[in-house]
């Protein structure tokens, strides 16, 4: 039995170096992992790489369309997000009063 049998996990940019490494040790801690990724390619091979119950949509993070497209693909499959590994980002430096949603 793994630390998240039964939870659902979202990896934002799961799709290598960190976010991969993450989802991955997600999935053998016994959770469903859900990545994400802008390239459907590389996001195909990392859910090949994972393996197990992962399912990969591709969206880009700083597209409010597309997480909420993400969002609503996790609640029809009947699930919630229980762990949220905010992976993927970029973007300019600003202080918290500038934080625009363009950043």
């Amino acid at each position: 039995m793994g630390q998240l049998d039964g939870k659902t996990a979202v990896v934002t940019g799961g799709t290598s170096g960190i976010g991969l490494a993450t989802a991955r040790r997600f999935r053998e801690e016994g959770a469903r992992v859900y990545i994400t990724g802008r390239n459907k390619d590389t996001l195909d091979k990392a859910i090949t790489e994972i393996g197990g119950t992962v399912t990969g949509i591709q969206a880009d993070s700083a597209n409010l369309t597309d997480l909420d497209r993400l969002y609503t693909t996790i609640a029809d499959a009947g699930h919630h997000i229980d762990v949220l590994f905010a992976n993927a980002g970029g973007g300019t430096f600003a202080t918290l009063e500038q934080v625009t949603e363009e950043h």
